[in-house]
């Protein structure tokens, strides 16, 4: 091989973070080798040309290189350089980074993530989840940790985290990713898109409605995408509304119940039956489960005193002496076939169009 016949390395150093520099080299060259940048057999930069490519000293340059080279990454050969070593085990075929929300907290996400990234792990691809924090709420911009996950060798980046701050952020920055969104219209440079219907539970939802002669639904929950009035107030049917606070929003399931708890034991001992609707559907499992405690304690029962229908994530709840009604959303499902759909990509270079997923209407005996 001639002289300086080496790949540049594909990543820059973050100088705004904490911590030895020649660490965070070693850890940069670490990855370039374990997703397969640099393959057996290949000869990293020398140190010279390393030190001139990163804008760092020879000395951190040469740290950096030893310390690779104690886990056995590469091996030094006079008048060749560091040469990558070859492994008994196969080495990763690629980075791909998932943007996960900052709280995994939500049942969906954690099984979506768990799935997702099993899967491709199996596949032979290393994958480095990633956040990107509010600077206020709702605002989803602060992308210091994303950036800085990025100046890794990346082969792209699966969003299930979805908002139209970190599309556009990664569209300007010319970044390859797929996501799980509700549009049809992707943003530029989005490779390819899953979407997520929520109509595939709705429609039968409404209709089981009107055909029960449902007159007056309360819905609990968020200001959110899932307000159910337009498509009620469609089949003829009156949409009442108990929000959730804003500043539960983020809060724990336990601290969800609780709230609901209390609010339906304090309508229930004021208002008595007078303030049930004929069907009560709740936005999230958790507030179900509260609020259903309530009323079964203040000696209502459903679906005689009246009907209980709930978003639910499949194997997740909420726990009840009957089988509910319910939206049940299938995490693992859509993980599996956005799995798929990634993988896809990376041995093709084509996402698969046309994945649709979403939630299941499912009658229990709560309707």
């Amino acid at each position: 091989m001639k002289k300086n016949a080496f790949k540049k390395p594909p990543f820059s150093l973050d100088r705004t973070r904490r911590g030895d520099l020649a660490k965070q080299l070693a850890a940069s060259l670490r990855t370039a080798i374990e997703t397969g940048y640099y393959g057996a057999g290949d000869i990293l930069p020398p140190v010279r040309d390393l030190a001139l490519l990163l804008d760092v000293s020879k000395g951190i340059a040469e740290q950096a290189l030893a310390l690779i080279r104690e886990e056995g990454l590469v091996s030094p050969r006079p008048c060749v350089g560091s040469v990558v070593c070859p492994k008994e085990r196969p080495l990763w075929k690629g980075h791909v980074v998932i943007v996960v929300p900052p709280r995994l907290g939500n049942p969906f996400n954690t099984m979506l993530h768990a799935v997702l990234r099993d899967t491709l792990t199996a596949a032979g691809y290393l994958t480095t989840p990633a956040t990107v924090s509010e600077t206020r709420p709702g605002k989803f911009n602060d992308f210091s940790l994303l950036d800085t996950v990025l100046r890794q060798q990346t082969d792209l980046v699966v969003v299930i985290h979805y908002t139209s701050d970190i599309a556009r952020w990664l569209s300007r920055r010319g970044i390859p990713f797929v996501d799980l969104a509700e549009s049809e219209t992707p943003p530029p440079n989005c490779a390819g898109r899953v979407l997520f219907r929520l109509g595939t539970a709705i429609a039968p939802f409404v209709a089981r409605c009107a055909e029960r002669k449902i007159g007056h639904v309360m819905q609990v929950g968020y200001k959110s995408r899932l307000d159910l009035s337009a498509d009620l107030g469609a089949a003829g049917i009156r949409t009442t509304t108990l929000r959730v606070p804003d500043a539960l929003y983020t809060k724990t399931g336990f601290e969800l119940s609780t709230w609901a708890a209390e609010t339906f034991s304090r309508h229930l001992a004021d208002k008595g039956r007078g303030w049930l609707p004929d069907l009560i559907f709740f936005h999230d499992d958790h507030l179900a489960t509260g609020a259903l405690f309530a009323l079964y304690d203040a000696g209502f029962r459903v679906p005689d005193d009246v009907r209980v229908a709930t978003w639910a994530n499949r194997n997740y709840g909420p726990v009840f002496v009957k089988p509910l009604s319910r939206m049940e959303v299938d995490a693992s499902a859509i993980g599996e076939k956005l799995a798929d759909g990634v993988l896809e990509y990376l041995h093709t270079g084509a996402f698969p169009q046309g994945i649709v997923v979403g939630p299941s209407w499912i009658e229990g005996e709560t309707f």
